[in-house]
């Protein structure tokens, strides 16, 4: 599927709050919380040495993808275009690989000029 299909058919299934404001701190907390249940399969596999759940984890990400997407839709945020940005500034900040000179050492000014363009 791709990101405009999966735009289209997950705003169905999007509540409305009542304020644009209130909807996008809805998808930001969602987004938050699922980041949390991801985060708890792995506490799950890391402290009680339970098997990791790579199922969970996929519906995870799906639900944070969820939340995701449906802001970028309220904000009329591009998805692929803000993946492109992304690239962008890695490239910037890690012209090579990642380094951990490099994660310290960055700048700010320039990649903030790749997101603003």
């Amino acid at each position: 599927m791709n990101i405009q299909k999966y735009q289209q058919e997950i705003e169905r299934t999007c509540p409305k709050l009542g304020s644009e404001l209130g909807d996008q701190i809805h998808m930001a907390i969602g987004i938050s919380t699922e980041a949390g249940e991801l985060l708890d399969v792995y506490k799950k596999r890391y402290a009680y040495n339970k098997p990791l759940d790579v199922i969970n984890i996929g519906e995870e990400i799906g639900d944070i993808l969820w939340y995701t997407i449906n802001l970028c839709r309220m904000l009329n945020l591009n998805p692929e275009e803000i993946m492109d940005k992304n690239i962008k500034k890695l490239r910037q900040r890690y012209p090579e690989k990642f380094t951990e000179e490099n994660a310290i050492n960055r700048s700010l000014d320039k990649e903030r000029k790749i997101l603003e363009s």
